[in-house]
């Protein structure tokens, strides 16, 4: 069992070498990052200025909430949840328990989303919205654009709306509870393209105490094969995508090949065009459609 940081850690620097220990034997990777950031949420500073005050005293409140933190980060909660939010692009999301906590590497299915995006073909539905991560990316970098952000969590949905209100996003994007896009109404003519992180991870896979013990499973865990909610979202999108409107989708490892078998079994699309993350594993795929049926 780790030694968790003690409630009467005397200072700053103490409390945080005390939660680094605590963090590294119970596998928490970058745990002097991770103390730094939790010790900063309860003590409301920057990094700065926390480490610009490593010998100052802390109260019995403060070293009392660090050490509840710090334990439960230690029983490997993720750090979003404890501290509330996460980075994406340049701005924080809030997240909690019941939301799926956005990637790095979803920035990329953003960026890449707004080269091809004419926001005057028509909207962006973003299936499977979690946080609203790509739905406020997109309304952020693009102000003519409007978004339709699905999910069927309510709880997702609430947490998505809250954060494009607090970020002044919330006029240009609409939110729908739905199970991916065959449930909703929608004219070919009013997409302009069709963005998706959906669940990858197949049930038996290999994934962080993070993810299986504390996110919500339908946000990442597919099916069997990883590949049930592309065998739904490609044809689907195929159905509502008119002529020269893009479908984006983010990857899972090594399912570049399936997904490619599935855009091809479901009609007319040109040749996807597919983008490498920072390990070089191929992590976006976009594909034009070619003419709607």
């Amino acid at each position: 069992m780790p030694n968790y940081v003690s409630k009467d850690s005397a200072t700053v620097g103490s409390a945080l070498h005390e939660a680094e220990q605590s963090l590294e034997s119970a596998g928490v990777e970058g745990a002097r990052l991770e103390a730094t950031l939790l010790l900063g949420h309860v003590l409301g500073y920057s990094r700065a200025q926390l480490l610009a005050t490593l010998l100052d005293p802390l109260t019995e409140d403060q070293a009392s909430r660090f050490f509840e933190l710090t334990t439960r980060r230690a029983n490997r909660e993720p750090l979003q949840y404890l501290r509330g939010r996460a980075p994406f692009l340049d701005f924080e999301l809030e997240v909690h328990p019941g939301v799926f906590i956005p990637r790095p590497e979803t920035e990329q299915v953003v960026e890449h989303t707004l080269k091809v995006w004419d926001p005057t073909a028509g909207w962006a539905i973003d299936v499977g919205t979690g946080s609203g991560a790509i739905a406020i990316g997109l309304a952020r970098r693009n102000p003519r654009g409007r978004v339709l952000a699905v999910d069927q969590s309510p709880i997702a949905l609430a947490t998505a709306a809250g954060n494009a209100v607090r970020l002044g996003v919330h006029d240009r994007i609409t939110f729908v509870q739905a199970d991916f896009l065959r449930a909703l109404s929608l004219s070919s003519s009013n997409i302009g393209i069709i963005v998706s992180n959906p669940p990858y991870v197949a049930n038996n896979d290999e994934v962080d105490p993070e993810v299986r013990y504390h996110e919500p499973r339908k946000a990442w865990a597919s099916g069997p094969t990883g590949m049930e909610a592309y065998e739904r979202i490609i044809p689907e999108s195929a159905a509502l995508l008119g002529s020269r409107r893009y479908l984006v989708l983010e990857l899972g490892y090594g399912q570049e090949k399936a997904v490619r078998g599935l855009i091809r079994e479901s009609g007319s699309w040109a040749k996807p065009h597919v983008l490498a993350d920072l390990s070089n594993i191929p992590r976006v795929l976009s594909v034009c459609r070619e003419r709607h049926p």
